[in-house]
């Protein structure tokens, strides 16, 4: 076969086809599929609450001991906020208003050092993705409802004014305390009494509702307030008014009433001890609902997941009943320390537990904290693990949290705001920390309850980046093993920058369906949910592909003998990730990425593209 010799200018023109093609690999290099499966690969991610320890590695599970978000979201009842406090960091990092102020706006109602006035928020709640709300109580001013729930978002933001940038509370000056010119504004300018939408300047805050919604105001009279608040296993909330004895579920999406109210007069035909007035609620795994009363009784509510009922409402007397437990299968209350059996409907004292207590939790691994002057920690069965007195500069709780690290966090009742906090394994004092006035919060603030009761959850997420601008992502497959009523879900976002993921939402997909999003970098949140016996399902490998690019070496929008002589004149070298050249993805370029090229030819008998 005879050979025809390459002229001068065609040889000039192949030679500097390879040069662009080798000095532009590192920018427009298309991505190669990747594939996450051994202890190094998971590695690379962010394990929440998910591990591959021995024995069982090269896998992802739940974890046996449970944890929850490194932040703690604190209600300031005498000045209507709320803190962001980060656990690990031990300083407040955001603040956000939960009504008119500061002084001067529209609204603005000075209570400042009482906490049983105005607004005066004092629960909050953390769904299983670290969204918080938040919920006022509401005793004064003629307010036009019972209570009123804000959603503050963990990630991404709402551009209300389209300036492009997330306008919201943070540390400016990194002293962790926030002042008031940390913190927006917020103003009744229409007077209506309301926080409307247009009225938000926190980008963070999603959306402010009053419960029930919908109903024109002036709503109700004062006095009704919201004193009850707990995310529920299809992720909506369920709020309970006080003077009204009543429930309502509300959307956790955009705050709307999905049904209500739900009296607490127990059904016929149902334990009954009178109905109760809500005060602290959580739901457990099986969707009921439970909630504490200061009326020494315990109400229970169960079918909490269905949006229509019918729900069957029961009640059980008790001793006087303030904070609001749940683990180990029971139900635990402050004050009279007291654990509920629902497998029996029986009451017994908690083993050992002799401090005065107005919070009470259970930590990660079961373990009952109550206390109010004094905080003390016993094992499920009643051995005391330690006891604690205030610390110096400290003062009487009106609330218990643990921590992301299972540390124990003492919410001080005072204008001088402070949190307390004990190490989670000998009761050693660990500081005391600022926050706003009057913190008043025993409910669910850190999602500790949300992510290993109600819906025991933890996540593995992990960035990847292709290498090249604009990449195409074509599906995500994965292998796992599910135990019933367990799940292995998966979403994605995709951004051109690293950075500029977090501005973007989350997309659920299924094994092996088209994705819709492109960009250089993508991030998978793969999400384990366990069950209620403590099953968890295992991840056994996931792997991101991009769309196929073909073998378009030289960047001209085809595949021709030009790209397969780029390949073949790269043999022998190492490649950097996502090089097109690495057919095969081995990590080198052989012969074999030659002949793979070759077969993606856009034209017969791979001819160069016009």
């Amino acid at each position: 076969m005879r050979t025809e010799p390459i002229s001068p200018l065609k040889k000039g023109l192949f030679c500097q086809l390879i040069i662009a093609a080798f000095c532009c690999y590192s920018n427009t290099a298309l991505a190669a599929d990747k594939t996450y499966t051994l202890d190094a690969d998971f590695a690379l991610g962010l394990l929440d609450g998910v591990n591959y320890d021995a024995p069982n590695s090269d896998q992802l599970q739940l974890n046996a001991v449970g944890t929850t978000f490194p932040v703690a979201w604190i209600a300031n009842a005498g000045e209507d906020t709320v803190s962001k406090f980060d656990t690990n960091l031990n300083k407040e990092v955001a603040r956000y208003r939960t009504w008119f102020g500061p002084a001067g706006q529209a609204g603005f109602y000075n209570h400042l050092g009482n906490a049983y006035d105005g607004a005066a928020p004092s629960r909050t709640a953390v769904d299983i993705n670290g969204n918080a709300y938040v919920l006022n109580r509401h005793f004064s001013q003629g307010v036009s409802s019972a209570g009123v729930v804000l959603k503050i978002l963990a990630e991404g933001f709402i551009d209300r004014n389209g300036n492009g940038v997330m306008d919201t509370s943070q540390d400016s000056n990194d002293d962790g305390i926030i002042d008031s010119s940390e913190m927006l504004p917020l103003a009744d300018s229409n007077g209506n009494g309301i926080i409307d939408d247009a009225e938000i300047q926190d980008e963070r805050i999603a959306w402010v509702k009053r419960v029930p919604d919908g109903v024109a105001a002036p709503l109700r009279p004062t006095g009704v307030l919201g004193r009850a608040m707990c995310i529920g296993t299809d992720g909506n909330l369920w709020v309970g008014l006080f003077n009204d004895r009543t429930y309502y579920k509300i959307s956790s999406a955009d705050g709307a009433t999905i049904t209500g109210p739900v009296s607490t007069a127990p059904g016929a035909g149902q334990p009954n001890a009178g109905s109760w007035t809500p005060y602290g609620c959580l739901i457990d795994a099986n969707g009921t609902l439970w909630s504490a009363s200061l009326s020494g009784i315990l109400g229970k509510i169960t079918n909490t997941q269905s949006d229509t009922g019918p729900y069957t409402v029961a009640s059980f007397s008790s001793g006087f009943n303030y904070g609001i437990g749940l683990g180990n299968g029971r139900v635990y209350l402050g004050s009279s320390n007291q654990q509920f059996d629902p497998a029996t409907n029986t009451y017994s004292a908690i083993t050992n537990m002799t401090v005065g207590s107005s919070g009470i939790v259970v930590d990660g691994s079961g373990n009952i904290i109550a206390g109010s002057a004094t905080v003390r920690k016993v094992a499920p069965d009643g051995t005391l693990q330690w006891q604690a007195p205030l610390q110096a500069g400290g003062s009487s709780s009106v609330g218990i949290q643990v921590d992301a690290n299972n540390d124990v966090l003492q919410i001080g009742f005072t204008s001088a705001g402070r949190i307390q906090k004990y190490r989670g394994t000998d009761g050693a004092p660990l500081g005391v920390f600022p926050v706003g006035n009057m913190p008043y919060t025993y409910s669910d603030a850190t999602g500790l309850v949300a992510r290993n009761v109600t819906n025991p959850t933890g996540t593995w997420t992990v960035v990847y980046d292709s290498g090249s601008s604009g990449t195409a992502w074509d599906n995500i497959n994965w292998n796992d093993l599910t135990p019933p009523d367990t799940a292995v879900q998966v979403s994605y976002r995709t951004a051109e920058t690293e950075a500029g993921l977090a501005l973007a939402s989350y997309q659920a997909t299924a094994k092996g369906d088209t994705l819709t999003g492109s960009g250089r970098f993508i991030q998978v949140q793969s999400r384990l949910n366990g069950n209620e016996q403590g099953d968890t399902p295992v991840l056994f490998d996931l792997t991101i592909s991009a769309v196929d690019a073909g073998c378009d070496v030289d960047g001209n929008g085809a595949t021709d003998s030009a790209d397969v002589s780029l390949v073949r004149a790269g043999i022998g070298q190492t490649p950097l990730p996502g090089d097109v050249r690495d057919q095969n993805g081995d990590g080198k370029i052989t012969v074999n990425d030659t002949r793979l090229c070759a077969l993606k030819c856009s034209l017969p008998r791979c001819a160069i593209a016009p």
